[in-house]
């Protein structure tokens, strides 16, 4: 009896182990990863702003909450939002937006945000604001 008793055991604990929910599964962060700014649009001046990708780096670190920009954008009179450093971000609820969620960077409410396939846009249109469209 005893030697039918060890292998119940066994699969009895390998049975409960399998069970538990993997919580990293449900709390991605949509934009983590590393994303190209490749256009600034928007505001009521009409601003049209094109970049080769990798010229503006935007890397999301979930874990710390910082994105890290690298901005080595050599024309001042292009307005490419941030200038190189790391910046503290979050996901905000933002009920006077359309999506009902906000991202925030630096203490500043970016905009709705959404990913499709490799691009990430942020935008502020409803305030008159700008869309950022970055890529992978």
């Amino acid at each position: 009896m005893k030697n039918l008793i060890i292998p119940f055991a066994f699969l009895l604990v390998l049975f409960f182990s399998s069970c538990g929910t993997d919580s990293n599964s449900t709390n991605t962060d949509p934009v983590q990863g590393q994303w190209k700014l490749v256009a600034v649009d928007g505001t009521f001046a009409g601003i049209h702003n094109t970049f080769s990708p990798g010229v503006i780096n935007w890397s999301f670190n979930p874990i710390t909450q910082t994105v890290t920009v690298v901005n080595n954008n050599p024309n001042p009179e292009l307005w490419d939002v941030l200038e190189t450093g790391v910046y503290n971000y979050q996901f905000v609820n933002d009920p006077d937006s359309p999506c009902g969620e906000s991202i925030k960077i630096n203490g500043t409410i970016y905009g709705c945000y959404s990913t499709t396939n490799d691009t990430l846009v942020i935008d502020q249109a409803i305030a008159d604001g700008f869309a950022m469209t970055l890529v992978h």
